[in-house]
């Protein structure tokens, strides 16, 4: 029941997070937005629609497309987005305080980056999705084969054109700092807490370490079986994943006791597991 509703009110709060960016800042400067938000904006300058009107009207649209090529179980996870998403913004359009608080229109971008980012993100790791343009990615893919990645990016660069003779210069180059900025921290919101650092040792005195990281600094260890290059002799690699804070301990303890060891450390985004998404024995 806890996690139900710790995924609803991340949902809730990353939509929220979304609309207030595109609507009170983004919007409100003028400044180019990709996806069903920039349709909207393309509707509202030409046939002077609301934006959430607009944007509920395209939601529904791909909501119902989504649910015949890709099937409910797809649909499902973009149902809240498709439904919350165009209510924040008709609630945040009838809201003149919040229009032009964010005078500097380079700081709103930049704001807003941050906003859309960290939104996505929480719907994303609630295991929702955002919807808009990804179904029609989503569905090129699957009827045309089309990339999704080649996919978004043309439906995205579509959206930008038809902004392009509303907006100057400038509000573009906001628009696409906004973006590259949301996507720098939507890639830190999907890894947190999870990104951990991997050690490889090449050593002739492993059980030595194994011993020494096992009990000193209570962390897992794996022993591989492996083979040195060289003389084809037999060996055997010790691999542990830590945390960060734990690196520099796990580097002096290895040191210590074979300064010659060959040590590969390299960042992994996820670990799960007995000992890290399980509990320990």
């Amino acid at each position: 029941m806890k996690t139900k509703l710790w995924q609803a009110a991340c949902i809730l709060l990353g939509n929220f997070l979304v609309a207030f960016a595109i609507s009170t800042l983004m919007l409100d400067h003028g400044i180019v937005v990709g996806g069903v938000s920039g349709l909207g904006a393309v509707a509202q300058h030409y046939f002077h629609i609301p934006v959430s009107f607009a944007v509920a009207v395209l939601n529904g649209v791909l909501f119902l497309l989504g649910l015949v090529v890709l099937g409910w179980r797809f649909a499902l996870t973009t149902l809240a987005s498709t439904l919350v998403f165009p209510a924040y913004l008709r609630i945040l359009e009838q809201c003149p305080a919040l229009q032009g608080w964010m005078p500097d229109p380079l700081a709103a971008a930049l704001i807003a980056g941050c906003c859309v980012g960290f939104g996505i993100g929480l719907v994303i790791r609630a295991g929702a999705s955002t919807g808009g343009v990804d179904i029609l990615a989503l569905t090129l893919n699957k009827k045309r084969g089309v990339p999704v990645h080649i996919a978004l990016y043309a439906i995205d660069l579509a959206v930008l054109v038809l902004q392009l003779p509303m907006r100057d210069v400038m509000q573009v180059f906001y628009g696409l700092a906004a973006t590259a900025l949301s996507s720098a921290v939507l890639n830190k919101v999907l890894a947190a807490g999870a990104s951990l650092s991997q050690v490889v040792v090449v050593s002739d005195r492993c059980e030595e370490i194994r011993a020494a990281v096992l009990h000193n600094l209570d962390a897992g260890v794996t022993l591989l079986a492996s083979e040195k290059g060289y003389t084809g002799q037999p060996s055997r690699l010790l691999l542990t994943v830590v945390p960060y804070r734990k690196l520099p301990a796990v580097r002096a303890c290895i040191n210590q006791i074979d300064p010659e060891a060959f040590v590969i450390v390299s960042q992994v985004a996820e670990v799960g597991g007995r000992g890290f998404t399980l509990a320990r024995l």
